[in-house]
């Protein structure tokens, strides 16, 4: 990991020795230190002379340690690597410390409009604003601008369909650590959106339970002829915290309410030997009947017609050469990803999620949902991979306006709701009497 460098009264290029760890944490440091002692304006400005313009930033020492940075044998990497963990690092206290955003906001619109060039027109003045601008066009900047939409928080009512799918990703804190994080994020800031994460999670099971209570409690009222415009008025009106309408809720939430809760366990979903190890098993007859699962979860027209064969053969191919291997631990987390890989996107070089857009358009949005979340309760272990590949698909995604995109919108919305029931901790006393709502 390296550091950043400065435009005036520095040595010359060839004289500037290479930057160290220890340097770059003191840029941190220093940055930790304006950001506690210094209003964010004043803060903002800084960041801006010594890492955007490269001049008259007051701490000598730290501009010629940036200096290093750009004009080191790696610049290219080491800049755009402490510009964005220097970013983290303010961000991670505006947000955490100050529960401050509009400075986080200001931070970032400094990369929108960034100065055609410097106030030295030379050779080093274009380099330094160069790798400025490559950062503004790299995939961690985008990061930090998610994050940006991430605390905006719109109200659903407010959501404009014209508007991008990105927008949404305060909705969805389980593709957070794929959609805000990589493995260069600061570990300060990496804490922050774990913290983040789980409590959007935990806020949007308390709000989905609420609903549900709400409406289960007018469901008694009704049944118990009480209601007047009096008895109305005395239950606080709680909103549906998704984006479904009442009766795609009520879809979704029926299998859970059909079945006792433990049913929606690894122990009774799982077939009995992932919940059993002394269960002598070789890989080949566990992925037979990893298949006989998989096919029992679909329709059987679409099943007959494309989907059973399409699984077979996929299933086939994975470590073909350890069937006559006993069960073990690798062989299950393996086939569990590829499959996940299969049947939503190969990877980041590879987009193609055609076998995905058919399991929906087959199944709708509310089975594909259970069908995922099925898989992942078979071996819990697989649910990060699960929304490793749903953010590649959401940033794929992300600029496209949301009308166009309603049935992924709508996937979604009923992942996160399935997720919630099966691995949250929402209360479901109420589902069975709301799903009974006329």
């Amino acid at each position: 990991m390296r550091e950043t460098l400065l435009m005036s009264d520095r040595p010359s290029e060839n004289h500037l020795s290479q930057p160290t760890s220890t340097d770059v944490q003191t840029i941190y440091t220093n940055l930790r230190n304006i950001a506690q002692t210094e209003s964010p304006p004043e803060v903002i400005d800084n960041f801006r002379r010594l890492f955007i313009e490269g001049r008259e930033y007051k701490d000598l020492h730290i501009r010629s340690i940036v200096e290093k940075i750009v004009f080191s044998k790696q610049a290219d990497r080491d800049f755009k690597l402490v510009l964005y963990q220097s970013c983290q690092i303010l961000i991670n206290y505006w947000y955490l410390e100050s529960q401050l955003s509009e400075p986080i906001f200001a931070l970032i619109e400094l990369f929108e409009n960034l100065p055609s060039s410097l106030v030295s027109a030379s050779r080093r003045s274009s380099r330094w604003l160069q790798l400025v601008k490559n950062f503004s066009e790299s995939e961690q900047y985008f990061k930090l601008k998610r994050f940006i939409k991430a605390i905006a928080s719109p109200n659903v009512n407010d959501i404009k369909t014209s508007e991008s799918l990105g927008v949404l990703i305060n909705r969805y804190p389980f593709l957070y650590k794929h959609c805000l994080l990589d493995e260069n994020s600061h570990i300060e800031y990496q804490r922050t959106i774990r913290k983040m994460r789980s409590r959007l999670l935990r806020n949007f099971e308390v709000a989905l339970a609420q609903y549900l209570t709400y409406r289960a409690r007018l469901v008694q009222i009704t049944r118990a002829n009480q209601l007047s415009s009096t008895a109305g008025r005395l239950l606080r009106q709680v909103e549906n915290p998704t984006l479904l309408n009442d009766d795609e809720l009520k879809a979704v939430l029926k299998p859970f309410s059909l079945k006792p809760q433990t049913n929606w366990s690894a122990e009774n979903v799982s077939i009995d030997f992932l919940t059993n190890p002394t269960h002598k098993l070789t890989y080949k007859t566990f992925k037979e009947d990893l298949y006989k699962y998989l096919i029992s979860l679909v329709d059987s027209e679409y099943g007959k017609r494309r989907f059973n064969k399409q699984i077979f053969d996929k299933l086939q191919k994975i470590l073909p050469d350890c069937h006559s291997q006993k069960l073990s631990e690798f062989l299950i987390l393996r086939t569990h990803t590829q499959l996940l890989n299969f049947l939503l996107v190969e990877s980041p070089q590879n987009l193609n999620h055609s076998l995905f857009t058919e399991i929906v358009a087959n199944l709708g949005t509310t089975k594909a949902a259970i069908f995922f979340v099925k898989l992942v309760l078979l071996y819990p272990k697989i649910q990060p991979h699960l929304e490793n590949r749903l953010s590649l698909l959401f940033e794929y995604y992300e600029k496209v306006p949301q009308e166009r995109i309603e049935w992924l919108i709508k996937f979604l919305e009923n992942l996160q709701i399935a997720l919630s029931i099966a691995f949250g901790s929402v209360d479901i006393s109420a589902l069975k009497l709301y799903n009974e709502v006329k």
